[in-house]
């Protein structure tokens, strides 16, 4: 049982703080943040921290997770290098051409055709996110310790007690 459950939250709220900070840097100097709806989404975060437990939740548009994590082109065709490391995978439908239209169109590019090679090819891993969470994360145990260090034996006797 937490008893300063506001230290907690505080110190996870400033670890949210940070990795979303890290994230748009990480977004805006890797040129991947045209349209800026990524970057925008990424200021919603939720913490929730009672004497009992602790919930941290960060959500961002969905195909952020697509552009952090990569995704494998469909079979049969060459993709990116590092397409081995992602769970997702191109299959039997294309990327929806409405969505890769304003981009597309700034390059001089045909949106079908950029279709078909992120649908061949796959999305490369960027990390954004990955490398913000866990390079923040490195920085939090000091603070999680100290909010923890004197409620460590009352937590086992209470996790321990015989009802």
């Amino acid at each position: 049982m937490l008893k300063r459950p506001e230290a907690m939250e505080f110190a996870l709220e400033r670890f949210a703080r940070s990795v979303v900070k890290q994230a748009r840097a990480n977004l805006t100097r890797g040129g991947h943040n045209f349209t800026g709806e990524l970057y925008k989404s990424l200021e919603d975060w939720e913490v929730k921290v009672t004497n009992n437990s602790i919930y941290l939740s960060f959500s961002m548009e969905e195909y952020g997770e697509y552009q952090d994590r990569g995704v494998k082109g469909a079979a049969n065709f060459k993709s990116h290098k590092m397409a081995r490391y992602t769970p997702y995978k191109y299959k039997d439908k294309m990327p929806p051409t409405k969505d890769l239209k304003k981009w597309s169109r700034s390059k001089g590019l045909n949106e079908f055709a950029v279709a078909r090679s992120i649908y061949q090819k796959g999305i490369p891993q960027t990390l954004f996110f990955t490398r913000a969470f866990e390079g923040q994360f490195d920085n939090l145990p000091e603070t999680i310790l100290e909010v923890f260090s004197n409620n460590v034996d009352e937590m086992i006797n209470y996790a321990t007690q015989r009802k």
